[in-house]
């Protein structure tokens, strides 16, 4: 697509005259084995319908399924704590114990039922954690009041943090046994991973801290316990965030420096979660994907404003992602994708 013109393209043996409408966003895409029938995805947006135990309830299962019914090709669930003392919501869905693996199989099988692939975020929520759920406590890089505001997290020792980032490889186990076919590392929006990667939050002088190799040293490292324990059983994903940080302090060089980082943790998809899919970030008119797609050759996800198919269209035709994250949009109507399709022509 060349601006919001649809792309065309002859069809074998037909006139000029009859050029026909071949969508960007509706053409499949196969990621190390695994096919997904189009460039939609659902990401991770919570519902709080779990029960109090963290467990799958009958209403994960229509909601789930009723956009996985519309054409959807990948619905990520919902952040899911990795550690019961790391949750943000007393309704939140958890894979911290054995327990809850039947719940999530039973999801992921109602959704494999309507032709999509299953995957599934998981988060600590660190500073931004409830203090007032039984067992939970704010943690963080350091004791610093989180941009949410509340009391400041507490923060971990080295041994801590190689703890967590155990606990998020055995819930990554946990959802490839309930047949997840990809996992995704909450590494964004203010959460545990993300605020070690900002001195807002992260004031530490140790190996966890300092310049951005020290700070992205937990993300990394636990991305690469997780390929390490659900190998290719599963497609790793990261999501990360920009547009939380102060400005001018993550630049162009930093971002580099991080999506490079990742790639050498071996995760398969990188998931951009943005304030506009189409903005220009560190001082030009290039949007985050492209820059992303000059760093490396991971395949993308972007969300970001992207509930118009038209626009969900163009992001994916010109390049600015290989697949369009559609999420308050679908969250508003369950049929998205299916009136997306028919909307382009597809």
């Amino acid at each position: 697509m060349v601006g919001s013109r649809p792309l065309l393209r002859r069809r074998a043996g037909e006139r000029a005259e009859r050029e026909v409408f071949v969508s960007a966003l509706f053409s499949l895409i196969e990621i190390r084995g695994h096919t997904f029938r189009n460039r939609v995805v659902m990401p991770p947006m919570v519902t709080l319908l779990a029960g109090p135990d963290g467990r799958v309830t009958d209403k994960h299962i229509e909601h789930y399924s009723a956009r996985a019914r519309a054409g959807t090709a990948l619905l990520i669930i919902e952040a899911t704590v990795v550690d019961e003392g790391g949750r943000m919501w007393d309704t939140g869905l958890g894979a911290w114990d054995d327990s809850q693996i039947p719940g999530l199989a039973r999801l992921v099988r109602a959704i494999a039922d309507e032709g999509a692939v299953a995957g599934i975020q998981l988060l600590h929520a660190g500073p931004q954690g409830d203090p007032e759920l039984p067992d939970n406590e704010r943690v963080g890089p350091s004791e610093v009041v989180p941009p949410s505001g509340g009391p400041p997290a507490r923060a971990l020792t080295v041994e801590e943090i190689q703890a967590i980032e155990e606990r998020f490889a055995g819930a990554a186990f946990r959802c490839v046994e309930a047949g997840f076919g990809m996992i995704e590392v909450h590494g964004a929006h203010n959460f545990l991973l993300d605020s070690f990667l900002t001195t807002q939050t992260n004031t530490r002088t140790d190996e966890y801290g300092g310049d951005i190799s020290g700070r992205l040293r937990m993300m990394v490292e636990t991305c690469r316990r997780m390929k390490d324990r659900i190998g290719d059983d599963a497609l790793l994903d990261c999501r990360i965030s920009l547009f939380n940080k102060a400005a001018g302090e993550f630049g162009a060089d930093d971002f580099k420096q991080l999506v490079t980082a990742l790639e050498g943790a071996d995760i398969d998809v990188l998931h951009i979660s943005t304030d506009g899919a189409f903005k220009g970030c560190f001082g030009s008119d290039k949007t985050i994907g492209r820059w992303a797609k000059e760093t490396t050759d991971l395949p993308i996800i972007v969300a970001g404003g992207l509930g118009d198919p038209h626009d969900a269209e163009r992001a994916v035709a010109e390049g600015h992602t290989d697949l369009a994250a559609i999420g308050s949009a679908m969250m508003e109507d369950p049929d998205w994708t299916a009136r997306a399709r028919s909307a382009l022509r597809a």
